[in-house]
C-alpha cells in the first residue's frame, strides 16, 4: 500500500500561522482534519465569551 500525501503541506501551516500573527491574532492551536481541512484557533475565542447565550445558565 502506498503512502498517500499530506492533505496540507508544512509550508502552508507555515504561511497560515505568519499571516494570523500578522493579523495580530494570537494562536492556542491548529487542527488538521484528514480531509484537509485547517481550523485555527485564537487565544482569544478559547477564553469564552463575553456575550455569553441567555440559555446557557439554565444548563448549569
Amino acid at each position: 500500500m502506498a503512502n498517500r500525501a499530506a492533505p496540507v503541506k508544512q509550508s502552508d501551516l507555515t504561511r497560515y500561522l505568519k499571516a494570523a500573527t500578522a493579523a495580530g491574532v494570537p494562536v492556542a492551536k491548529i487542527e488538521v482534519a484528514r480531509d484537509g481541512t485547517v481550523r485555527i484557533f485564537s487565544l482569544a475565542a478559547s477564553s469564552g465569551d463575553d456575550d455569553p447565550n441567555p440559555c446557557d445558565r439554565l444548563l448549569k
